[in-house]
């Protein structure tokens, strides 16, 4: 900087005033410094601004997609029958085998197959099997089977009520918009022994007729307790079609769709969606409804009491319940898990997971390998892995 000049005795106020060439260089090396930190920064936040966004949608969709299927479990078994008059043959599901999950035969699953000492076979709320594909990462990923009167899809499915024995017997209203209506499709159950109201495995339902002229809904006099003291409880099932068997039947399995396109671009190689199928009493087909991007595994297993002192004393895998009957599974199911293996967000290159061997549910499951994921290659690493845990207390099994 300048000095200021002395003019005859008097100061300059005005001074040249600046920065050295020095001054300057330093300056704008720590600006440059600055810019580049700044940009680096920037530029990590861009790259992880489509990770985070994929990991949130994934963590939503799971917490919902689960969330369905926890709330179906605990209602397996919800309006089931516990007897029968007649020998159940139910026409269920006519889904060809493999079309599902590989190794899986949906029919199978049908009531007709009950292995039940009982003669009836009653229908029973919880089944499941290991499918057995060809392939080494869809070998052993569990299918799971649920039938309620609750699980349907429709309106009807969450109504219930009770008529009396009476003159004209009357399917009990309250005025709420959960009150049955005109044509909803409804079966009954004697409230003691929770037996089917029927005669054969066509006639064991009805549809609900038009209001009467008071505004009630009259029961059907075959359907209708036949003395008094007698009490029938009413579970609806459907409101659109004719029923073919006395429930709702839904069935959760993963698969990968055959057109890449109908799979989410952030999903690993052969990862699958984990679909819920819901059976259709028309025709015997499934509907199919996505619930879990990006699925590597399903495992499920029971917690049974088989000693009857009212506490867990065994852990079995999928086919714990494969040989026993309706009651058997009521007397001994004391609980279910998924466990459910996905990964949340996309291939991130900056990510490293430490085990390509990853458990999946505990004791009564397996360890899957997402090495052997086809197409993956070493790059399984570079997804962040993640199982989901459900365990679930079925509220109506033994209802």
């Amino acid at each position: 900087m300048r000095p200021c000049k002395n003019i005859q005795g008097i100061y300059v106020v005005r001074c040249n005033k600046g920065f050295s060439l020095i001054e300057l260089l330093i300056v704008m090396v720590i600006f440059i410094i600055v810019i580049l930190v700044s940009t680096q920064a920037f530029e990590r936040i861009i790259s992880n601004a489509p990770q985070q966004a994929k990991t949130s949608d994934s963590m939503v969709q799971g917490i919902v997609g689960l969330e369905i299927m926890r709330s179906d479990l605990e209602h397996a078994g919800y309006g089931l029958p516990w007897a029968l008059d007649f020998t159940a043959n139910f026409s269920e599901s006519q889904v060809t085998a493999n079309y599902l999950a590989p190794g899986i035969d949906p029919a199978s699953f049908n009531d007709t197959y009950n292995t039940s000492v009982d003669a009836n076979k009653v229908p029973r709320p919880v089944q499941s099997a290991t499918a057995s594909g060809v392939q080494i990462w869809e070998n052993g990923r569990d299918y799971l089977v649920i039938k309620s009167t609750y699980i349907g899809l429709n309106t009807a499915a969450k109504k219930w009520s009770y008529v009396n024995y009476d003159a004209t017997p009357y399917i009990r209203t309250g005025g709420t918009s959960e009150d049955f209506a005109p044509g909803d499709r409804v079966i009954t159950l004697n409230a003691v022994d929770r037996k089917l109201i029927g005669v054969d495995t066509t006639h064991f339902s009805y549809k609900l007729p038009a209001l009467s002229s008071d505004g009630k809904i009259v029961a059907d006099p075959a359907y209708s307790p036949p003395s008094e003291g007698d009490n029938y409880l009413v579970y609806g099932v459907n409101a659109a079609s004719d029923l073919t068997f006395p429930y709702n039947r839904v069935d959760y399995y993963i698969k990968r769709p055959s057109n890449d396109k109908n799979i989410s671009s952030r999903c690993a190689p052969s990862t699958g969606i984990l679909y819920k199928a819901h059976l259709n009493h028309s025709g015997g087909g499934v509907t199919q409804y996505p619930l879990l991007d990006c699925v590597a595994d399903m495992q499920v297993s029971y917690g049974m009491d088989t000693n009857g002192d009212g506490a867990v004393d065994f852990h079995g895998d999928e086919s714990a319940l494969t040989s026993l009957s309706a009651k058997e599974i009521r007397d001994q199911l004391k609980d279910i898990r998924v466990d459910v293996l996905t990964h949340e967000g996309q291939k991130d290159k900056s990510y490293s997971y430490p085990n390509s061997q990853i458990s999946v549910g505990g004791s009564a499951g397996r360890v899957y390998d997402v090495s052997t994921l086809s197409g993956i290659g070493s790059e399984w690493k570079n997804y962040r892995w993640k199982v989901y845990t459900l365990v679930v207390v079925p509220k109506n099994i033994n209802y």
